[in-house]
């Protein structure tokens, strides 16, 4: 057998050929791409060690076109630097990889390129070239294949995904199809018969709101201009075909080569002063980028399909808002709806890039919309098992049940004797509840019956449900322990109690529904932590003067426990007792409050303090938990500090303990290191 000694690996590798059938070469996955194996493999005999044939034998060093100042040098996994996230991000295709993943790198520049993108075959052979272009100030590289998937990158020409050949400026990550690339310095344009039109790189500087004739939408990228006349159209529509076949509709569109004012009859938004195509068949006028709408698509807000109408037939005329923006809906021009569940959304937002997930194709099997559900029933249950049932007139129930995050049996509770937080939210328990009375666990029972797989309102990914030591909400940014949604694709986790708010709700803070707008930008109108925030849950009534709420503010328990109050705190929305400045005052932090924020309060003791001194930064940790971490050889436990543990130092920084701290439950050891000092080493 041939073998190899790899600078990555200390045992020998020895090279498997395609027939081998021994239990080595069942190993599916390369320890250097992260790829499945295919073909001829480089093992290891002693571990689970693998490499493809290829990739065991890259070159340590190269010479590439994209980096011509240094050299590149084949790492195992990329050299980590002060305030570096583990991995690294291709400087090629912009792909994230791993910690763990092979890398070719430049420590000089940190530049990093991984083994696909270094490895072009056109590349490897010096086959490339580099040319100039009036749009850029650098040269470009062309290349014809290459691995950038298209939500990583856009064309700066024409805004679309990258596909196909295309040229690109290392330096600057400017990108260029190919075709744009090639696009004619000046065109006649059958729309503008005066002059011919101009490429320009970008808008005319003195032309603020510069828009498309074609499309009514500001320009942005290449434009070809007229600037005599004002007159520019976006550069992807240099070639406008006079007539244009649409599936989604059974007449062809025709160019009407005349700007004129209009309402768009498929979007329903204004069309001022520019160039439409007409139906003369069914009498719509529309933008020439609605002509190719999706007639049926997927939107993250709503669990069906929703479709495109042109208008809305119904004997008794309604006003309509739409369930994304809360603005009127004109029926009488084009709207996606779900007519199952009288649900209408404006053209525009359901195809904003946040909120339109994919078109979707109805088949024989799938003509019934409503019958689609995209949102609860995707992953099995989280009850693994019903050990027991009752039926309630029409309803079975389960009371006694087994979960996947405990393996005791769970009884149906209805009766709250002590103070007791749920193990799932980490919330105070309310009933009904399910319990094991043998290991004090505690579970809601809207929690106990999550799905273990779904998703979320606001993306476009799947959640699974996951026990998590702590963890920090992406919604709310509490830390938290307990069960938690990770996002399948990785990036986010969130906190139950934020996962199941709806994207319209009601609160006792405020007299009005409050919807969900994932644009607006604003700071929240109860805590004022003056930070800017982008989505947020917002009054549309003028009268309240958009009044906003964040998701920390909205998930905030109804009552709290303070260390130093005998009491309940409640929250409390106005304060009308101390109602001058001068009177508000944090019996906490001893600092002014406003009296128009929300706050908490005892009516007994007559004390109040800001609703983030009382909860703190970690109200939801649960304490007790134990965990096993490599810098002190005994398991540690989480607590919290009272009045015994006001004074306690973290064994690593000999500082007292703010808030959190980990102390050893080995009998003898007194070991205890605080939250922060805990992130820092881990």
């Amino acid at each position: 057998m041939e073998k190899l000694n790899h600078f990555c690996h200390p045992h020998p590798l020895v090279l498997l050929e395609d027939n081998c059938n021994t239990d080595i070469a069942r190993i599916t996955y390369c320890s250097g791409c992260k790829e499945r194996v295919e073909g001829s493999r480089y093992n290891c005999l002693e571990c689970d060690f693998c490499l493809h044939k290829s990739c065991a034998e890259l070159p340590r060093k190269i010479n590439h076109p994209f980096h011509l100042s240094h050299l590149l040098i084949l790492y195992e996994k990329r050299p980590r630097y002060p305030s570096k996230v583990p991995g690294f991000v291709c400087n090629s295709c912009r792909k994230e990889k791993g910690e763990d993943e092979f890398v070719y790198h430049c420590s000089s520049c940190r530049f990093d390129l991984d083994i696909k993108c270094a490895l072009l075959p056109h590349l490897i052979t010096g086959d490339f070239s580099k040319l100039e272009h009036f749009s850029h100030q650098h040269s470009l590289f062309f290349i014809q294949n290459h691995y950038i998937e298209p939500q990583y990158q856009s064309c700066f020409a024409c805004e679309e995904p990258m596909s196909g050949p295309i040229y690109f400026c290392f330096d600057c990550k400017f990108f260029l199809h190919k075709k744009c690339f090639e696009l004619p310095f000046e065109i006649k344009h059958p729309s503008h018969h005066k002059h011919p039109l101009t490429l320009l790189a970008n808008p005319p500087p003195h032309h603020e709101k510069c828009c498309c004739r074609l499309c009514s939408k500001p320009c942005k990228g290449f434009i070809y201009y007229c600037s005599p006349c004002e007159f520019g159209i976006k550069a992807k529509y240099a070639v406008s075909d006079d007539v244009i076949k649409s599936k989604n509709h059974e007449h062809p569109f025709t160019l009407l080569s005349r700007p004129i004012s209009f309402i768009c009859d498929t979007c329903g938004s204004d069309g001022e002063y520019c160039i439409p195509y007409v139906c003369t068949a069914r009498n719509l006028v529309v933008h020439r980028e609605c002509i190719s709408l999706p007639r049926n698509i997927l939107i993250t807000r709503h669990d069906h399909p929703v479709s495109h109408i042109y208008f809305l037939e119904e004997k008794e005329v309604r006003k309509r808002s739409c369930r994304i923006c809360q603005n009127e809906i004109n029926t009488e021009y084009g709207c996606y709806h779900c007519r199952g569940c009288d649900y209408f959304v404006h053209v525009n937002c359901a195809m904003d890039k946040d909120i339109f997930i994919q078109e979707y194709e109805v088949t024989d099997e799938n003509q019934n919309l409503t019958q689609i559900n995209l949102g609860w029933l995707i992953g099995e249950p989280s009850i693994t098992h019903v050990l027991k049932e009752k039926k309630i007139g029409e309803e079975v129930i389960a009371i006694e049940i087994k979960h996947f995050n405990h393996g005791c049996k769970l009884v149906l509770c209805d009766d709250v004797k002590d103070e007791k937080c749920c193990d799932g939210c980490m919330r105070s328990i309310s009933t009904p509840f399910y319990y094991c009375a043998e290991c004090n666990y505690i579970l809601h029972k809207r929690c106990a019956e999550l799905p273990r797989k779904t998703r979320h309102w606001a993306s476009k990914d799947t959640f699974t449900l996951t026990f998590f030591t702590y963890f920090q909400c992406d919604i709310c940014c509490f830390l938290s322990s307990g069960l938690g949604f990770n996002n399948d694709a990785g990036g986010s986790d969130y906190c139950i109690s934020c996962f199941l708010i709806p994207d319209a709700v009601t609160t006792q803070g405020h007299r009005h529904r409050l919807f969900f707008d994932h644009k607006f930008t604003f700071k929240c109108s109860t805590c004022d932590d003056g930070h800017q925030k982008k989505g947020a849950f917002i009054c549309k009534l003028k009268e309240c003067d958009h009044f906003t709420l964040d998701y920390t503010c909205l998930t905030s328990p109804n009552t709290a426990q303070y260390k130093y109050d005998e009491h309940p705190l409640r929250l409390t929305y106005c304060d009308n007792i101390h109602h001058h400045s001068d009177q508000c005052v944090c019996d906490i932090c001893e600092e002014s409050r406003d009296p128009n924020e929300w706050f908490y309060y005892c009516g007994i003791c007559d004390n109040s303090a800001h609703f983030l001194c009382v909860l703190g930064k970690k109200p939801f940790f649960k304490l007790g938990l134990t965990h096993e971490y490599g810098f002190h050889e005994h398991p540690l436990t989480f607590a919290k500090k009272d009045y015994f543990h006001d004074y306690l130092k973290c064994s690593n920084c000999d500082k007292y303990c703010k808030e959190v701290f980990l102390k050893c439950t080995q009998s003898g050891c007194k070991y205890l290191i605080d939250w922060e000092c805990l992130l820092q080493l881990e």
